[in-house]
């Protein structure tokens, strides 16, 4: 894990990490996407905040579903204003 970061981003990548080695692998490899839906949902954490990284989030998990899509499903980039 790399140091350094605020706060928020070290809680968010320890949660993912936590959820890596606890409840991935009772879960299994099932995700249809590039990257992984909880990659996906620490990237878009980090990139957008709690609040549209969250929905980002929801919104893929929503995707992941036998009957969906699959492939290279990037997280979009924050807008700069």
């Amino acid at each position: 894990m790399a140091s350094g970061g605020t706060l928020y981003e070290r809680g968010v990548r320890l949660a993912h990490r936590g959820y890596k080695l606890t409840l991935s692998p009772l879960i299994g490899q099932s995700c249809r996407f590039l990257p992984t839906c909880s990659d996906y949902g620490r990237d878009a954490l980090i990139q957008h905040g709690p609040i549209k990284g969250g929905w980002l989030t929801v919104r893929r998990l929503c995707k992941c579903h036998p009957f969906g899509q699959s492939g290279y499903d990037p997280v979009p980039p924050a807008k700069t204003d």
